[in-house]
């Protein structure tokens, strides 16, 4: 493995330009994470990456992309995974098979469909508070400077979270669990709680029902008001979130049947386009949303199916 000086003058400009994209990103937590796994993939070849931060005896995805992203929001428990490892000692790791490192968990690698692995610490000061995980699907050694391209990422990132790292657990996990724009759940704390919502589905033989809605024009003014009415139209025990730039989804609490979760996309259709947006400066704006809903587990058995789904159902609204 080599040293980060060591590397070739093309791979540190690309370390450059990828921290200076990193810098861009702005206050989110969630966007810059999400950032800092598709860059670290990038810039190593690897089929996936995802930043796992620690809560308590688990780590949860909190940023994920390629093969791990239908992971996000996952929690995993920190013992006996080779996350843990490099918690505990602080060194990046590398794992050439999973299938014959006896240090990983062998199922959650299967899970999430990975056979080598690089695994680097996220240390905020003296402290480890996650680690970014690059994935590959088949086995390969590491001769590439992976580890030093995937580190330089990583200490970015960490860098521009540390702050909040100092302000207390309770800080940080607002931060990475919320979009600032709007102050709703974020893509990752949507996933984390649609898995529990799934989970317990399961469990009781019941029904989870998903509304995606899409916005145009995207603009952050549209966004905050677009936030203000869904949040006034929620009932209690939905999750309303902003899933991306022009994206807001909600799990609903009522989602017996899909007669149910369709009369519900509509009273959040009519709010969206009950008066127009009024701007700062005067002018209104039109905003055309676009709506789906999908209803497990009539329509997917997992969060990426149901979102899939969701998003490819017919436009209401």
């Amino acid at each position: 493995m080599s040293d980060r000086l060591d590397l070739p003058p093309s791979k540190l400009v690309a370390i450059i330009d990828a921290q200076l994209e990193l810098a861009r990103v702005g206050p989110s937590f969630g966007n810059l994470m999400d950032c800092a796994v598709l860059k670290a993939a990038q810039l190593t070849g690897a089929d996936g990456a995802v930043i796992e931060l620690v809560e308590g005896s688990e780590v949860v995805y909190r940023a994920a992309c390629g093969l791990a992203e239908p992971q996000l929001g996952l929690r995993m428990q920190i013992k006996g995974s080779l996350s843990g490892h490099v918690l505990t000692t602080r060194q990046a790791a590398v794992c050439a098979d999973s299938e014959t490192d006896e240090r990983v968990n062998r199922e959650a690698c299967r899970r999430v469909g990975l056979r080598s692995m690089a695994i680097l610490p996220l240390l905020f000061g003296e402290h480890a508070g996650g680690v970014l995980k690059l994935a590959w699907r088949e086995p390969r050694p590491f001769d590439q400077d992976e580890v030093a391209l995937g580190q330089a990422i990583t200490d970015m990132t960490a860098a521009m979270m540390f702050h909040a790292s100092q302000e207390g657990p309770h800080v940080l996990q607002r931060k990475v669990t919320q979009d600032p724009a709007t102050g709703l759940a974020n893509r990752s704390s949507f996933y984390e709680q649609l898995r529990v919502r799934l989970d317990d589905a399961i469990t009781r033989g019941g029904h989870v029902g998903v509304m995606v809605a899409r916005v145009r024009p995207w603009r952050k003014e549209v966004m905050a008001e677009l936030a203000r009415r869904f949040t006034a139209e929620c009932r209690e025990g939905d999750v309303l979130a902003r899933l991306g730039g022009d994206e807001f989804g909600v799990i609903l609490s009522l989602a017996a049947r899909r007669s149910i979760v369709q009369s519900q996309v509509s009273r959040f259709s009519h709010a969206a386009s009950a008066q127009s947006v009024l701007l700062p400066d005067g002018e209104k704006i039109d905003a055309v949303v676009q709506f789906g809903s999908a209803l497990f587990p009539e329509d997917g058995n997992g969060v990426s199916d149901l979102l899939l789904a969701a998003r490819a159902a017919p436009p209401a609204g």
